[in-house]
């Protein structure tokens, strides 16, 4: 994919700083062994999708039956280590599982969850349905980085 090229240097070095935050996000990971042609084996996902459950029962007790197995399905989706999951629960909320996927791609770091854009935190803005991409636009303006 080629490097997006802008006029406006600030810009220029937002998008570096991003792209240089999502090779950091993909590498910093292991890699599993795989034990079958595919990424992840099924006990893998059961187990990514039991620890979802887990932390989706303590932060949302209210949730029974099928809209807990969804919600927990949908993170474990997303592949994220548990201890990663779970910070992002906290950040977006448990039915956040889009929009923290949307932050991943976007470049949007967990650690800026609490910055100040505008007035409202990063976290307050996504749970207020606020997209990645606003977010990011939001702080190109305000001079700031959403990764780091």
């Amino acid at each position: 994919m080629p490097d997006a090229r802008f006029i406006d240097p600030d810009l220029q070095a937002i998008y570096t700083c991003l792209d240089l935050a999502a090779v950091r996000r993909r590498t910093a990971r292991t890699p599993r062994p795989r034990r079958s042609g595919r990424s992840r084996s099924r006990d893998d996902r059961r187990t990514l999708e039991s620890q979802a459950r887990t932390v989706l029962r303590r932060r949302a007790g209210h949730l029974r039956g099928e809209q807990l197995r969804g919600r927990a399905r949908a993170w474990a989706g997303m592949g994220l280590w548990p201890a990663e999951m779970e910070a992002w629960i906290d950040a977006v909320g448990v039915d956040g599982a889009v929009v923290a996927s949307a932050c991943l791609q976007a470049g949007i770091a967990l650690s800026v969850m609490d910055v100040v854009l505008d007035g409202v935190r990063v976290r307050q803005r996504l749970r207020g349905g606020e997209s990645a991409a606003a977010v990011l636009a939001r702080a190109a303006a305000c001079g700031r980085s959403p990764s780091s």
